[in-house]
């Protein structure tokens, strides 16, 4: 069964528990890639400064801390998403296309590009495992990623693909979908627990399994979002930097052309804190 799961819809099933982990050069290289999966999702990278202040440790080893550094802030939005959208998006099976859309792979030319779902969770997922020893949370992690892209593959087979405006599943069948979007959910809950410990932090929040219980902001999720498609818009953060925050695609002079979202404010959401009274 695992073997037939090892490269679906754009991700791969990582090696088995006790399998024979990267080898220092490959470890090198992935935990690279971390910045360009952030420049993937959309993150606002000009406030690297406010985030390092929430996820740094810096009692860790190097090559942990960056790591964390890096792929912290995208597996709380990893668990944000979750929360948020991809919930709603079982729960009506008349946008179920865009469960399929994040789990499909595609290409620019000859070259495979990773499926959303690979570059926005799976990877800061995969990253933030290999970087952690076996002994210290690493193989828990390997673990937990395993069974979230496992439950992820029969999400996508369930829910890949909206049923058309005259037919919609049964009370049953989305109660199947919704299930392999728990199998999910506690996986990933296991990911972050298991982080958490092996940093003796709680900076990633897990989700209740009454998801109108999560405690952070959809509010402000949703506000994010919109400043990344925003920055996007006006050629992202890169040529914002290039044109040393002069006019950007209609900004005035001086204005911050990736939004003016605190970020260090969005991640440091208590676990406690109340929820937004409109949402």
């Amino acid at each position: 069964m695992i073997a037939s799961l090892a490269c679906v819809s754009g991700f791969h099933m990582p090696a088995p528990a006790g399998a024979s982990r990267e080898g220092a050069a490959t470890r090198r290289g992935v935990l690279q890639s971390g910045f360009a999966a952030a420049v993937a999702a959309g993150l606002p990278l000009r406030a690297d400064a406010q985030l390092e202040q929430v996820f740094t440790v810096k009692e860790l080893p190097s090559n942990m801390r960056i790591a964390l550094d890096q792929n912290g802030p995208l597996l709380q939005l990893a668990g944000d998403f979750y929360a948020f959208i991809l919930y709603d998006q079982v729960m009506e099976p008349n946008t179920w296309d865009n469960i399929g859309n994040l789990m499909s792979s595609s290409s620019s030319g000859s070259t495979p590009q990773p499926s959303k779902l690979e570059r926005e969770i799976v990877n800061p997922m995969r990253i933030v495992s290999l970087a952690f020893p076996p002994d210290a949370g690493g193989d828990e992690m390997a673990a937990a990623l395993g069974k979230f892209q496992k439950a992820m593959f029969y999400l996508n087979k369930k829910a890949g693909r909206a049923p058309g405006p005259t037919q919609r599943p049964s009370a049953q069948e989305i109660g199947v979908a919704l299930g392999h979007w728990e199998e999910g959910r506690v996986a990933l809950n296991e990911f972050f627990a298991t982080l958490n410990e092996a940093t003796s932090t709680k900076r990633l929040t897990s989700i209740p399994k009454d998801v109108k219980a999560y405690p952070r902001s959809k509010k402000l999720y949703t506000q994010l979002q919109k400043d990344a498609k925003l920055c996007q818009n006006r050629g992202g953060q890169v040529l914002a930097d290039i044109w040393g925050n002069l006019m950007v695609y209609g900004t005035v002079p001086g204005q911050e052309p990736c939004g003016q979202i605190n970020m260090a404010n969005y991640f440091e959401q208590a676990a406690d804190r109340p929820r937004d009274k409109k949402m």
